[in-house]
């Protein structure tokens, strides 16, 4: 199965595609969707306002592909661009692929938050949780998307969501690329999802 990767033109995108090669994706990096691939992957890098602005400005190309079947998948900064808005860099509106708002973790605890932390699985809609409760899994963040719709979540002063998922895409506020064994079961729970 053919992903793309979209280069926000900073961060270290190698990383991400090898994680998802691993699983057994055939990845490209570009700047655009390349239109022929099944799943694409907006990785956690940079601030909300600047991606989501250049995001938005592909949000027809998207909405055309998820209508041919396109699976998406957003890590961390990409998983909270899929919501509706974040505060980072100032309010702007996300993809608003699913409800809820971006804002910093409002707990008396260190941010950035760095390190590894448990998953919980709240409801799997989607089966991307096979093996993955009471596992740990490694975060690089100081904002949380604030919503009830979740099929994973952490703890860090706070409870938030871990993993988001619908019909066409998957987010992610952890690194699975960065994840050990862990990411790499979700990755291959993924492939399995983006297949059936």
């Amino acid at each position: 199965m053919k992903a793309t990767l979209i280069n926000y033109g900073v961060g270290n995108l190698f990383s991400i595609k090898a994680g998802l090669e691993r699983v057994g994706f055939n990845v490209k990096i570009s700047f655009l969707p390349e239109g022929d691939e099944d799943v694409i992957v907006l990785p956690g890098v940079g601030a909300f306002s600047a991606v989501s602005s250049y995001l938005n400005s592909m949000k027809d190309k998207f909405n055309e592909l998820r209508e041919r079947g396109v699976k998406f998948l957003g890590i961390c900064l990409g998983m909270q661009v899929m919501f509706d808005e974040g505060t980072e860099g100032g309010l702007s509106k996300g993809l608003g692929w699913f409800k809820g708002k971006v804002d910093k973790i409002y707990a008396n605890v260190k941010l950035p938050h760095i390190g590894w932390d448990k998953l919980f699985v709240n409801k799997d809609s989607c089966n991307l949780t096979e093996g993955l409760d009471g596992k740990y899994v490694y975060y690089v963040h100081s904002y949380v998307a604030y919503t009830n719709d979740y099929v994973a979540y952490s703890e860090y002063g706070i409870k938030y969501p871990a993993i988001v998922c619908n019909d066409f895409a998957v987010g992610t506020q952890f690194h699975p690329e960065k994840s050990s064994v862990t990411g790499k079961i979700f990755l291959r729970n993924f492939y399995s999802w983006v297949k059936r």
